[in-house]
């Protein structure tokens, strides 16, 4: 599943920076700072179940023989990598402006439907700097998403 979403995730991104004049290569995965051309990378940075939605007790639902519904909670970064810092700025902010203008996806995969709820994650001064230091490379613009995959 998680390969799906992620695949989905760049063919949006893509698209999206396409429609805006913005010809640029996303992929899944680490900045590969080498690569030519204009890029975007899509990456998971954590994985999980919803811990309130975890603990809920199907049996007060309105069909207790129904199977619980969990929601899984994904958080991503997204790294534009351009020679040019004015560009990766630019790709910053349309990519942000994608996920304002349509924060809510819909994927099937293996003929399930899932809702995929996207919002911007707040992170600290000291979790940037460790992002970057984790990785052994000096800091650039990346922006931290959170994203909630229901079924429907």
């Amino acid at each position: 599943m998680l390969k799906e979403i992620f695949s989905a995730l760049v063919q949006e991104t893509e698209s999206y920076l396409l429609l805006k004049g913005l010809a640029t290569r996303a992929s899944m995965g680490d900045p590969d700072n080498n690569a030519p051309g204009n890029r975007i990378y899509i990456a998971m940075q954590d994985y999980g179940i919803d811990p309130f939605l975890k603990n809920h007790n199907p049996l007060l639902d309105d069909e207790p023989a129904r199977t619980p519904n969990y929601s899984h909670l994904i958080s991503f970064y997204i790294v534009p990598v351009s020679e040019d810092y004015g560009t990766r700025l630019q790709l910053i902010e349309a990519l942000v402006e994608l996920f304002e203008v349509k924060p809510f996806f819909q994927l099937v995969i293996n003929k399930e439907e899932y809702e995929l709820s996207i919002s911007m994650k707040s992170v600290s001064t000291s979790e940037y700097q460790q992002f970057w230091i984790s990785r052994g490379q000096p800091s650039q613009p990346v922006i931290f998403y959170q994203a909630r995959v229901s079924s429907l």
